[in-house]
């Protein structure tokens, strides 16, 4: 049985798909639970409570994503990539069969991404928050 780690497989699947020249690497440009003072960009996931699921196979999770930009307009496309990777409006959620090869998820966005706010070093902070309907973590 292998190990899993929903944010950790979210970022491997950012990686790949999100087409972002700025999401290259685990630890190094995006980031999981804390985001360092540098790079100035970088994207960060975090989880925060969520739900158990009905059926007891499957937990709803909760999941932020955070950009922080050194300039308005690259932060707000960044986080627009990453929004447009993880949600498919036409039909409300994305459905992954292979976030990565021992994982599945139902992604939906609970707003549109957003400017938070800009922070001491007069950096961009965007975020959406978003449900991650999944198998549990090993």
């Amino acid at each position: 049985m292998s190990d899993k780690n929903l944010l950790l497989d979210l970022v491997v699947y950012l990686i790949a798909y999100a087409s972002d020249p700025d999401i290259t690497a685990d630890g190094v440009d995006i980031f999981r639970d804390w985001m360092p003072d540098s790079p100035d960009n970088a994207t960060c996931l975090s989880e925060y409570p969520g739900e158990t699921a009905e059926n007891g196979d499957a937990d709803l999770r909760s999941v932020q994503v955070k950009v922080r930009a050194s300039s308005y307009e690259s932060g707000r496309k960044k986080i627009w990539r990453v929004y447009n990777c993880l949600y498919d409006p036409e039909n409300d959620v994305k459905i992954i069969d292979n976030i990565t090869a021992n994982r599945w998820g139902i992604i939906k966005p609970r707003q549109a991404p957003y400017h938070l706010n800009r922070d001491e070093s007069d950096r961009d902070i965007f975020v959406f928050n978003m449900g991650v309907t999944t198998d549990r973590d090993e």
